[in-house]
């Protein structure tokens, strides 16, 4: 599947002017007002400030060197559109509306479908009209779920339709039938790697450039189908692939303009199988990924989620959309995880027993006599650190006042407990680190060193027992910025 977004680089020059942080919260500042007003939450004791003295700094030498974050695709730009020269209009064979499709193609298609290809090349090259031979197919031929479809339409450009058709029933790939120095030839045919699969096929204009796209979807699995993606375009001399995408059951398929762009966008929604032997796949959510045109190829634009039911889904929904570079979005999700008392609670324990009551003969587990109890350490660890996140982004933003006063709340509430401290303990070395030589990537490779000597924290972020949809978190995602 498809993995997390990428995060354009935050360069260092970016806080050049800046006003410089005496600290993310200052000995001796004055007392800013709290990020969030919990009226319900019990504060705990307020610690004493251990890093009131600044360091020296961080000397060069001994920053881990961080890996490098490729850049975004470049917004789209109409000026990149690759244009196709339209070819010389084809000679077809001459029309006869004696040819009757009856006269060629069976009465019904059986299970399992015959071939009705050279049948259908036949009739075109007898001179048998298009229109009588869609009336035909539209009789007999049974477009299944996951198979199916034919149309004629002109995709090259020389005024000629093409004759599309998809063999129902793993009998044959989508093929395309083009007029040739007279008569009708299968020029193409079209569909990913794999023989055996269901094909079903669309025909849309997505790019609005005079030359209709090719968009064929390929099924394979029975319980949690496994759905490939392929778009086609002729590029001059060959139905060239401009875009491939891969979902798990795939539940619905859209093609509309999304950002309004006059560019169609192919969205697919799924990723979320349902069937008696798929408990190992929780927790799950339907995700939608949504593709678009770059000016050259259909690229992905957005990979989302519904809504989380779970805390450590919404820190991974609020991650995500700091790769995006949607800050604004990540923090009120990042003060969601804090607040919102309707997120629910997961652990390794919970997901064994939500696995066996699904189905323990195929999971091969004895089914837990007691429904686990709320994970009670989940809470301080996924809010500190979401408090952590906030500091970053209110210091890349440059909102210093913001940044010293959620540092702040962070240390009153959870530098005194087990479970959060180690996030307080780590803002402080991003903290200390920018204060002390004013770059992102010395700040950033401090607080990843923490997390790489302190590889507990990142578990309750995002590991093996939070399900198959989930990112595993390693140092380097707790601090994003170069």
């Amino acid at each position: 599947m498809i993995g997390r977004k990428t995060l354009k680089q935050i360069w260092i020059g970016l806080f050049g002017g800046m006003l410089l942080l005496t600290s993310c919260a200052p000995a001796g500042a004055a007392t800013p007002v709290s990020l969030t007003q919990d009226a319900t939450a019990t504060p705990f004791p307020r610690p004493t400030n251990t890093s009131t003295s600044l360091p020296t700094g961080i000397p060069t030498s001994s920053i881990t060197p961080l890996p490098t974050i490729p850049t975004f695709t470049p917004t789209f730009d109409t000026s990149t559109i690759v244009t196709v020269t339209p070819t010389p209009k084809a000679d077809c064979p001459e029309l006869d509306l004696k040819v009757k499709p009856e006269d060629y193609l069976p009465e019904k298609i059986d299970w399992p479908s015959p071939d009705l290809t050279g049948k259908i090349l036949e009739f075109l090259n007898s001179g048998g009209n298009s229109d009588s031979l869609l009336e035909k197919l539209d009789q007999i031929y049974r477009k299944t779920e996951y198979s199916g479809g034919y149309a004629f339409r002109d995709l090259t450009g020389d005024q000629a339709p093409e004759f599309l058709y998809v063999g129902l029933h793993y009998v044959g790939k989508p093929i395309v039938f083009s007029c040739v120095n007279g008569k009708y030839e299968l020029t193409a045919t079209l569909s990913g790697q794999r023989d055996f699969d269901f094909y079903e096929m669309e025909v849309d204009e997505l790019n609005f450039d005079g030359i209709p796209e090719v968009i064929i979807t390929g099924t394979s699995g029975v319980s949690h189908p496994a759905h490939s993606i392929y778009l086609y375009r002729w590029d001059g001399r060959i139905f060239a692939t401009v875009g491939q995408a891969n979902i798990l059951s795939l539940r619905q398929k859209q093609i509309r303009d999304v950002n309004g762009d006059g560019m169609k966008e192919v969205l697919l929604i799924g990723d979320n199988p349902v069937c008696v032997s798929c408990s190992n796949f929780i927790p799950q959510r339907e995700r939608t990924i949504t593709y678009s045109w770059n000016g050259r190829n259909f690229v992905e634009m957005a990979n989302k989620f519904t809504l989380p039911k779970y805390r450590f889904q919404a820190v991974q929904d609020a991650d995500d959309a700091v790769l995006e570079g949607n800050y604004e979005r990540a923090i009120q999700s990042y003060l969601e995880i804090i607040d919102d008392k309707d997120l629910d609670w997961w652990s390794p324990e919970r997901f064994t027993y939500e696995q066996t009551i699904g189905d323990p003969i195929i999971m091969f587990i004895e089914t837990p006599s007691t429904i686990p109890t709320e994970e009670l350490t989940e809470y301080p660890r996924l809010a500190a650190y979401a408090y952590y996140r906030v500091v970053l982004l209110y210091i890349v933003q440059g909102n210093e006042l913001d940044a010293e006063a959620t540092y702040k709340t962070l240390q009153e509430k959870f530098s005194n407990d087990p479970y959060g401290s180690p996030y307080v303990e780590m803002a402080t070395m991003f903290c200390d680190a920018y204060q002390s030589t004013r770059k992102l990537y010395n700040s950033c490779a401090a607080a990843i060193q923490y997390a790489t000597e302190h590889p507990e924290i990142l578990i309750p972020l995002g590991s093996d027992y939070h399900g198959w949809q989930s990112h595993t978190y390693v140092p380097a995602d707790v601090c994003p910025f170069r």
